[in-house]
């Protein structure tokens, strides 16, 4: 018997530009454990295109620059990879003064 895979659900809250570029407040991913930052972004690109160049870079490897994922809007999360759990939400935004 091989082992299940384990998935969790986020949402990735939107604001300024990303926002006004997705057309939505919130994306909702469907992730597969354990999720790696790159994970993430390809998933937030593949399911919200209109981001790819105006938040999520255009080879979906990673944010663009100016832009920081937060988690729960506890903690701003680094370039490194970071553990997610089912529920969690995420905010994209422009770490420059007016979001």
């Amino acid at each position: 018997m091989t082992g299940a895979v384990s998935t969790i659900q986020v949402k990735v809250e939107l604001f300024g530009t990303p926002r006004i570029r997705g057309g939505r407040r919130e994306v909702e991913l469907l992730l597969q454990c354990p999720v790696q930052r790159r994970d993430l972004v390809r998933a937030l690109g593949e399911a919200c295109p209109q981001l790819v160049g105006h938040g999520v870079r255009t080879d979906l490897s990673d944010v663009e620059e100016g832009y920081v994922f937060n988690l729960n809007g506890l903690s701003f999360l680094g370039d490194g990879d970071f553990t997610l759990e089912d529920g969690d939400s995420i905010l994209l935004i422009s770490s420059q003064a007016g979001g």
